[in-house]
């Protein structure tokens, strides 16, 4: 089990965090946890789960997506609530705890050119609320060329919210909730765009409510093995919408219920450990 670190989060990232919506955070898993995670997608990928997708099918290389791997595997449960992911997504929410809500596995294969298109992850989900973020970690190097996320900065704060889309075939999901989303790629000088080139145990830290996308990767032997890891806060309420995506079960929660259940439990502060996990008293940081 690699040691418990905790984050190195600063006033400043909070900040950023709260005024554009995504923060980059450097080392955030440690060698340790990279080797270990590596490993474990590795394996996991020649063992298809029950939310395993192929997203851009028709891409010569895979685009992977797998879910709630934490539910039923020992290193993405560690990485979910042990790790140092949900201590900074509490911090930076500026929550006084965090709940898991999910994991999202997301491996681009050398050939998997399609982009990722513009999108808010929000409009998706059966939650509501400001403090929900997800914890994006990558485990290998990460620019433009192989998949690099990139942000709308503060679209988080606009009160905009935009149609979902079926990754798999980048259609839109109609319904009328939201409005259609904004062409930004037509647009991009209208727009403060944010993207960080990313090292092995790097996160990036970015609200439900950020709109966001990623370059496909156009390399040829270089992959972009990645972890999002999904936390709601104190403000995160349950909702039903027209189109959502599958759960692993029925949390049997009621709309305007707080994300307490089985399986949305605290992440941090660990309810067992609190006493030896406890928050570093330090102005420095927040």
């Amino acid at each position: 089990m690699p040691q418990y670190v905790p984050p190195c989060i600063e006033r400043r990232d909070v900040e950023a965090f709260a005024h554009d919506g995504a923060v980059c955070v450097r080392g955030l898993f440690d060698s340790s946890w990279v080797e270990r995670m590596r490993q474990a997608i590795d394996r996991i990928e020649s063992i298809p789960g029950p939310f395993r997708e192929r997203y851009s099918p028709d891409d010569p290389g895979e685009f992977l997506s797998d879910k709630f791997l934490w539910t039923c595997n020992s290193d993405f449960r560690a990485a979910v609530l042990d790790s140092p992911a949900a201590e900074a997504a509490c911090r930076l929410m500026r929550a006084s705890r965090v709940n898991v809500f999910y994991d999202h596995l997301m491996v681009k294969e050398p050939g998997a050119i399609s982009r990722t298109p513009w999108h808010q992850d929000l409009n998706y989900w059966p939650v509501e609320g400001e403090q929900v973020c997800s914890v994006w970690i990558a485990f290998d190097p990460v620019d433009r060329s192989n998949g690099a996320m990139e942000f709308v900065a503060g679209s988080h704060r606009s009160g905009r919210r935009y149609q979902p889309f079926d990754f798999r075939h980048a259609d839109a999901v109609e319904t009328d909730e939201f409005e259609p989303l904004p062409d930004v790629d037509a647009h991009r000088g209208e727009f403060r765009i944010l993207t960080w080139d990313l090292e092995p145990g790097d996160a990036v830290v970015f609200s439900a409510l950020t709109l966001h996308g990623a370059a496909g990767n156009a390399t040829r032997d270089r992959r972009r093995r990645a972890l999002s890891i999904r936390y709601t806060g104190d403000d995160a309420r349950f909702v039903k919408r027209k189109k959502m995506i599958r759960l692993l079960r029925d949390p049997g929660l009621h709309v305007g219920d707080r994300m307490d259940c089985e399986l949305f439990p605290v992440a941090w502060p660990p309810p067992a450990r609190t006493a030896s996990r406890a928050r570093p008293d330090d102005d420095s940081e927040a």
